[in-house]
């Protein structure tokens, strides 16, 4: 008789069902394990053994076959210990079961020698990807329940030994499935460490961070040092729209994949703000490892890539973020693989203009010479500047404003977040038909269909951009952008006054000319 056991193989965030199958011979007691499987699969057998040792089971003293199925998928790891557990038990003991929880179950991972089942990664996507496949009944270990306990319709049975699952399948001491719990519990709980209303003045620079968050616009905040363009970077957090409920699982998959998630932080029900240090290398933007495993670009998915002081970066980093700011994915690429993660980011950035800080600062000189600033300023590549939406200059705030003791005249994360709220509510309707979900997430083939222009707007955006030489791809940034301001005001019309709004939000006042180097 042959046992069929159903567990998931899970190749970065796509899952595959695997089944374990198990038959047995008179020949010499053995277990050989077939069909693709890694070094740490072949040493399960010892992990095995030692966990039917330990809760006084005794193999079958017969030549064991399991067969990983299908023979296409690479195995690899120690996932696959417990079913593979499973399938031997069910093999030497099948007159001894009373249920066919081992059968109808996917389950899942690694065991110890003791026969402890130990807490793993990977698990949500693993989950998810056979909820898709039509399965509905998982054994875990319970380290891992706190992932999966907010997922409905599913029956999670958690376990922390497998002589709790041999005493469930033998009728001995019956498990139930663990309660499931409810999402909004998670979304309630929000933590605001950063508020435009401690940010004294800065209104114009306040709507604008305000209107770029409404349409997910890529921003690069540039002043003198202590202008507080670090401290405005990061009051967006406190105006970022929800997590809708199926983004929550796809970002906490990521999450998932590089073991990021516990038991204070089970799902990711926030949109993410990651900052990256500048001595960060490429890889560990991109993604690192044998494994591919994805890192700050794709951890920022739904959510804020921020970079302080831009060009302090090398400029080999800054380079990999142009295909990810564009196609909204990263692919990552080794000699034996190749695979795309979502990256849907807003990119925020912050830079001086130069290396003492004060090129063109009205108060205190520079000290840079003209080739210093050039050089400095050419770490960010044009074609880097090309994809970002607004280049805001952050003046010096005026020490009276700093200095006064009245909030009145600022305004606070409240009142932006509900212009934010209310823009963001009218792209959902205007693309309810599409999977777009903001205006920075057309393409330039939709322009023309969700952005009219009369002659009039048409005609002042071609003499702008012939006078500024844009290029194509700023061109359709700042018609993206100046819709993004009418959905702001309430307007249905992207009219001249947009346009010229969202035109001075490129400022390039503070970039010396190429030629200069």
């Amino acid at each position: 008789m042959v046992v069929c056991i159903k567990t998931s193989a899970t190749v970065w965030l796509q899952g595959y069902d695997v089944v374990i199958e198990a038959d047995s011979n008179r020949a010499l007691p053995t277990i050989d394990i077939i069909w693709l499987p890694d070094i740490s699969i072949k040493e399960s057998k010892e992990r095995i053994k030692g966990a039917f040792r330990h809760c006084n089971l005794q193999i079958p003293r017969n030549k064991i076959i399991l067969n990983l199925s299908p023979s296409d998928i690479k195995k690899s790891g120690t996932r696959y210990d417990l079913p593979m557990a499973c399938a031997i038990l069910h093999l030497g003991y099948e007159d001894s079961i009373t249920n066919d929880l081992l059968t109808k179950a996917i389950i899942l991972w690694e065991l110890g020698l003791d026969g402890s089942v130990k807490r793993i990664d990977w698990l949500l996507p693993s989950v998810l990807s056979a909820i898709s496949r039509g399965h509905k009944i998982f054994v875990i270990p319970s380290g891992n329940q706190y992932e999966v306990s907010y997922i409905q319709g599913i029956s999670i049975y958690p376990i922390d030994h497998f002589q709790t699952l041999v005493n469930h399948v033998f009728g001995t001491q019956m498990m139930k499935p663990s309660i499931q719990r409810d999402l909004s519990e998670l979304k309630s709980v929000s933590v605001r460490e950063y508020d435009f209303a401690a940010i004294k003045g800065h209104q114009l620079i306040k709507r604008a961070l305000s209107i770029a968050v409404a349409g997910r616009h890529n921003v690069l905040l540039i002043g003198a040092p202590w202008c507080g363009k670090t401290m405005l970077s990061r009051a967006i957090q406190s105006i970022l729209p929800p997590l809708p409920h199926e983004s929550i699982l796809e970002v906490s998959k990521i999450y998932s994949l590089v073991g990021k998630l516990d038991a204070q932080t089970p799902l990711i029900v926030h949109r993410p703000f990651r900052q990256v240090h500048h001595t960060a290398s490429k890889i560990s933007i991109v993604g690192w490892g044998k494994n591919l495993t994805p890192w700050e670009v794709t951890l920022a998915h739904q959510g804020v890539l921020f970079f302080d002081e831009l060009p302090e970066f090398p400029r080999e980093v800054l380079e990999v973020l142009r295909q990810p700011i564009e196609d909204k994915e990263i692919c990552i690429s080794r000699v034996s693989w190749s695979v795309s993660y979502p990256a849907n980011i807003m990119f925020v950035a912050t830079m001086n203009p130069c290396k003492c800080g004060y090129y063109k600062d009205p108060v205190k000189a520079c000290i840079c010479s003209p080739r210093d600033i050039a050089k400095y300023q050419n770490t960010i590549s044009w074609p880097l500047l090309d994809r970002i939406d607004m280049i805001l200059e952050v003046p010096r705030e005026n020490l009276d404003v700093l200095l006064s003791n009245g909030m009145a005249d600022t305004q606070s994360s409240d009142d932006l977040y509900t212009d934010v709220l209310t823009a963001r509510n009218t792209q959902k309707t205007r693309y309810w038909q599409t999977t777009l979900t903001s205006n920075a997430d057309l393409q330039g083939w939709m322009i023309n269909t969700y952005i009219h222009l009369d002659d009039a707007s048409h005609a002042f955006l071609k003499q702008a951009s012939t006078k500024l030489t844009l290029s194509p791809r700023v061109i359709h940034r700042i018609m993206k952008l100046a819709r993004t301001i009418a959905d702001m005001d309430g307007d249905t019309q992207v009219s001249i006054k947009h346009l010229a709004e969202s035109l001075q939000y490129r400022s390039k006042s503070l970039f010396v000319e190429m030629e200069m180097m």
